[in-house]
């Protein structure tokens, strides 16, 4: 595409088929036709590349989101107290052409709520450990043997099926549960982390209002002005003040809504998504639990592109680095568009941090750019321009949040004025002189905050990287193409119909019964040739052979790092808490090792799915490519051969075999081929052994450690202390008092700094030696045949289903063939026959001119409009 502006272009090319469509819909055709070109406009002109936002908590997404609302509060940014981890609301926005309307509303907000499963799933990464010893629970799942019981428990995809949380009884036991957790966390704050802790507030409330009046009422309304759905995703003000009370915090539904809402789609006017062509997604967070992962993997997935928005307020942490490494197991990495979200001095910062950054993901084995954004400053410069230039638009809740932004506590300041105030507060932040001067609130300060804010740098990349891969999509084979077929068919039923009209019923009838055997015959020819060919008779050994180069793609020596060390993590994690029962230690290793086997597992095979689609190399991709082609150019030929001297076969399509045939083997998800039974049953005993040996041997120091630390008169957490800083204990404890009296605060500071970072080199000292006790038995389960077949045998059967399932839509189309003919070319021109010779001979002319006329030229201009894109695109 050698545009300066693809936006534009994409919006002007896409305008120009909008006007073609236009006129085909405004033709009075049979409702075949007409229905087929109303859905190919809607199509065109709402179907919208996805651009997901995606990041760390508070990395600046809601503000990019709204930026790109044009300045309007539609994502909740955490003004007056701050949101939490576990919202996982996906939150969309897309542009309103038009003058569309729903349930009246010119501007709306569609609401999904989540249903009971996916309530269970959320549920399941804080509750799955007590249930484990609930027998209440397991009497309730009485009919499952203790195998099938343990793996649903275990496994993301059994979970929900166990605990069905629209059961009075099952959530009464599941509200147990998290009391047992709260006594537990009320005796010992240390317990439970901060994320759990989000975690088990979420649960409690879930559990607390699921199934109540209230509930249902709630749920039931879907569709809401969109300056009134926000009730239903903010947190409370005082949140975190509410719940120093634990489980007896206390809440109504409508305040704390959030909990059981899946997604909402905000349709605005909006000139950023104008501009764009884009729907823009604000994406939950990954890890915080496991239905938010779940939600944030299909986002990301299902996006064109992926908008990384990393914190610049520090150097990146490992959590985004989990992050972007979750993204590249989904192979998505060549998606995304990374960011570094400056907060304070930008020179300093572009100069500092993002080299750091950039570094950070190199060392983590990702080749990602990183580019300079503020999204404070991208936000105020939309806002500033929909004061200017909309104000109609600016809404009371965009004024409430505007006050709160500013922090205004008295008074009614004009919405200009406290923009002003907010411009210069982060200007000078930034250190932008520029900005720190602006007095008055006018297009060109707001083009100079804009500028600043480098926005317009990333939409340019943005645009660059997705409108080129999507515009074909919309701009042909979903737009021009499909309108050019409608009415390239409707011109050969037109033609039918005349030649019918022109001719007397017994040459008609002649001509009807050679075009009935010429279609019977190339039907019967192409079933013949699919049957023969290698594609069909070889089809489950293809299916075995990609299945083979996944999984050789899979299990390499990557993978069997990354679970060591995660496996040494977590080995290490338990020892560390002391949380475990000696009547089921070998159950908990379990319960900790497996849904880390199961997601590494995964997320390896996803990568794989992603570089073999990719690669050039593949001989079973590449086999597969030559016996589609081989059996689309035999069926072709086929219908080239076939006696075409018949009008009523004139402009019939035949079923192809195109790119997309690959396309469609080869897209289905490791998620679909996959399913979490299957990778909870992959047990790898010799991995687990290895496991349960290292915590025993690590048991044994850690004990040692207690009696040292009870010695010396240390709390008796200091068991956390790793073996290396047990010789120091006893010498800090001695010490103490005199360090105190003789060491200023600096020095205290940096010494407790310095012992700190010598506690975390200690133990991620740890975590290697048991990552290198643990790696050679994950590399031979690896090598074992059974472990292999295992993996394998889903994969192949996913391909095989999907192999299957387009040769059966070939075949399918070949009897749709037939079907049409007999209605569209028989029974339709076979009416002309009980009309006069006059009437008929009006009824061929009529044809003749709307076919000639107006059909024909309208399906020209489509087609050389599809001919100019197509070029343009190379």
């Amino acid at each position: 595409m050698q545009r300066k502006n693809p936006s534009q272009w994409y919006e002007s090319r896409r305008n120009e088929l909008l006007s073609l469509l236009g006129k085909a819909t405004a033709l009075d055709l049979p409702e075949k036709y007409s229905d087929e070109l109303r859905q190919t406009a809607r199509k065109c002109q709402e179907d919208s590349f996805e651009i997901a936002l995606v990041g760390e908590f508070q990395g600046g997404k809601s503000t990019t989101f709204n930026a790109l609302c044009d300045g309007r509060d539609i994502s909740p940014r955490g003004l007056g107290g701050g949101g939490i981890k576990t919202s996982a609301a996906v939150i969309s926005a897309q542009n309103i052409a038009g003058d569309e309307k729903k349930n009246g509303l010119s501007e709306w907000a569609e609401v999904s709520f989540k249903s009971p499963g996916a309530i269970a799933l959320g549920l399941s990464t804080i509750l799955r450990r007590p249930l484990m010893d609930s027998s209440e629970f397991r009497k309730l799942n009485d009919n499952l043997s203790d195998e099938k019981f343990a793996e649903a428990l275990a496994t993301d995809d059994g979970f929900p099926s166990i605990a069905d949380v629209s059961n009075p009884k099952c959530r009464k036991i599941l509200l147990d549960a998290t009391d047992a957790i709260w006594a537990q966390w009320e005796s010992n704050h240390a317990s439970l982390s901060d994320d759990e802790l989000d975690q088990l507030r979420i649960a409690t409330l879930q559990l607390r209002f699921f199934g109540s009046k209230e509930h249902a009422d709630m749920a039931s309304r879907t569709v809401l002005p969109i300056d009134k759905f926000q009730q239903l995703i903010a947190f409370p003000k005082d949140w975190m003040l509410r719940w120093t009370n634990g489980r007896r915090a206390e809440f109504d539904l409508n305040e704390v809504a959030f909990v059981f809402v899946h997604s909402v789609l905000v349709r605005i006017h909006s000139e950023n998504l104008r501009r764009l062509g884009c729907r823009i997604t604000d994406c939950p967070g990954l890890f915080a639990n496991a239905y938010d992962t779940s939600v944030a993997r299909r986002t990301i997935l299902n996006a064109d592109a992926v908008w990384y928005l990393i914190n610049g307020e520090k150097q990146i942490g490992q959590k985004d680095l989990e992050i972007v490494r979750a993204i590249a197991s989904m192979g998505m990495l060549g998606k995304i568009e990374a960011t570094c979200n400056l907060k304070g001095p930008h020179e300093q910062k572009i100069a500092e941090i993002i080299p750091a950054t950039k570094a950070a993901l190199s060392n983590a084995g990702h080749d990602i750019d990183v580019f300079p954004y503020n999204a404070r400053l991208a936000f105020l410069a939309a806002q500033g321009d929909l004061l200017v230039n909309r104000p109609a638009l600016f809404s009371e809740l965009d004024r409430s949040c505007m006050v709160a932004d500013a922090k205004i506590k008295e008074g009614h300041p004009s919405p200009e004025s406290m923009w002003l105030k907010m411009v210069r507060r982060v200007g000078g932040s930034a250190e932008l002189e520029e900005i720190e001067d602006i007095d008055e609130l006018d297009e060109k300060s707001v083009a100079v905050v804009r500028r600043e804010s480098l926005l317009d740098v990333i939409l340019s990349r943005l645009e660059k990287e997705i409108i080129p891969h999507k515009a074909k999509s919309i701009l042909v084979d979903k737009g021009s193409d499909r309108a050019s077929k409608a009415l390239v068919a409707y011109e050969g039923t037109l033609k039918a119909t005349e030649d019918a009209a022109e001719a007397t019923e017994a040459e008609w009838r002649g001509k009807v019964e050679k075009a009935r055997k010429t279609l019977a015959d190339f039907i019967d020819r192409s079933n013949v040739l699919i049957d023969r060919s290698e594609l069909f008779a070889g089809r489950n050994e293809l299916a075995d052979g990609m299945a083979r180069e996944i999984a050789d793609l899979s299990f390499g020596d990557k993978l069997a790092d990354d679970l060591s060390v995660r496996i040494g993590e977590a080995v290490k994690k338990r020892y560390k808490k002391l949380y475990f029962h000696k009547n089921t230690l070998k159950q908990d290793i379990m319960a900790d090792v497996s849904p880390i086997l199961s997601d590494s597992v995964k997320n390896a095979m996803s990568d794989a799915l992603g570089k073999w689609r990719e690669s050039k190399t593949s001989k079973a991709k590449n086999t597969l490519r030559r016996r589609a082609s081989a059996l689309a150019d035999d069926i072709r030929e086929a219908w080239e051969s076939a006696s075409m001297d018949v009008a009523t076969l004139a402009n019939f399509d035949i079923p192809a075999i195109d790119n997309d045939f690959v396309e469609n083997c080869t897209q289905e998800s490791i998620s679909d081929m996959f399913s979490e039974k299957d990778l909870g049953s992959i047990r790898m005993e010799g991995v687990l052994n290895a496991v349960l040996t290292t915590f025993m041997a690590l048991l044994c120091v850690g004990l040692v450690v207690a009696v040292v630390a009870a010695v010396v008169g240390v709390a008796a957490g200091a068991i956390a202390v790793p073996v290396a800083a047990v010789g120091r204990l006893a010498w800090v404890a001695g010490t103490s008092l005199f360090r105190t009296l003789t060491q200023s605060d600096e020095e205290k500071l940096a010494e407790a700094e310095a012992e700190k970072k010598a506690l975390e080199r200690a133990n991620q000292e740890k975590i290697g030696k048991i990552a290198a006790t643990i790696r050679p038995k994950i590399a031979a389960a690896f090598a074992n045949p059974d472990f292999r077949k295992k993996i394998e045998e889903p994969l192949a059967l996913g391909f095989r289903k999907a192999l299957d399932g387009v040769i059966e839509r070939v075949r399918a189309s070949l009897d749709a063939l037939k079907a049409d003919f007999e209605k569209e070319r028989v029974a339709e021109p076979e009416k002309m026959f009980s009309q006069s010779v006059k009437d008929r001979k009006a009824v061929a002319k009529r044809n003749r001119e709307l076919r000639t006329k107006t059909i024909e030229p309208l399906r020209k201009s489509i087609d050389a409009f599809k001919l100019g894109v197509v070029s343009e695109l190379g």
